[in-house]
């Protein structure tokens, strides 16, 4: 009787923790293409290529200086809106859950961001 609700929140409390922590898809890209991306057992063990947030030699503040995302300085602000369209993040907080439910019912998980399969089919594997 209370599954559902439960359920339902614990998918809102999970939506709520992975959007608004820092390092989602697009802080990762912004990394490589500076540079300064480390890999996730590097950030563990501590024998890293380079500082998360630090800022690539040259790449000086322009207009991306006002972004949400660290270490945008220096990239297209056009760039950084398809990034967020790409992943969705030009759609407000309750369109992307509404969304995720929505893909969740019809047992759509999305692309891997490291393998290019569907999310299922890492699973059937």
């Amino acid at each position: 009787m209370l599954m559902i609700p439960t359920l339902l929140g614990i998918m809102l409390v999970s939506f709520a923790i992975i959007q608004f922590a820092p390092g989602g898809p697009i802080e990762r890209i912004i990394a490589q293409l500076q540079g300064t991306d480390v890999s996730a057992i590097g950030r563990v063990s501590g024998s890293s290529g380079g500082d998360f947030g630090a800022q690539a030699p040259g790449s000086a503040g322009t207009d991306a200086v006002n972004s949400q995302y660290r270490g945008a300085q220096g990239l297209d602000p056009e760039f950084i809106k398809e990034l967020e369209k790409q992943f969705g993040f030009d759609k407000s907080v309750h369109e992307r859950f509404l969304l995720m439910l929505g893909n969740y019912i019809r047992f759509d998980f999305g692309e891997s961001y490291f393998r290019d399969i569907s999310v299922i089919d890492l699973i059937k594997e």
